[in-house]
């Protein structure tokens, strides 16, 4: 749910995300700039000139079994990886 001036102006579910670390490529879970690539019709590193006031995430249900080996694997890599 979006609030703007604490009132829901918008609203939205994600069927799906990254389930695995994606950081390693650069790209970062940024709120109010975004430092990896832009995710709208604005330079790299524009700042948000708005008032963020918090940020809240809910995870609807836990990542079955699958999810939760391929996530573990992925972070085994990225660890060896970065020795």
């Amino acid at each position: 749910m979006l609030v703007l001036d604490e009132r829901a102006v918008a609203h939205a579910r994600l069927d799906r995300t990254v389930p695995i670390v994606f950081s390693m490529s650069g790209e970062t879970f940024d709120v109010g700039t975004d430092t990896g690539s832009p995710v709208g019709p604005y330079p790299h590193d524009f700042e948000c000139s708005a008032n963020i006031v918090g940020v809240t995430l809910s995870r609807l249900d836990e990542p079955g079994e699958a999810i939760q080996a391929a996530e573990l694997e992925g972070l085994f890599r990225a660890g060896l990886s970065s020795q």
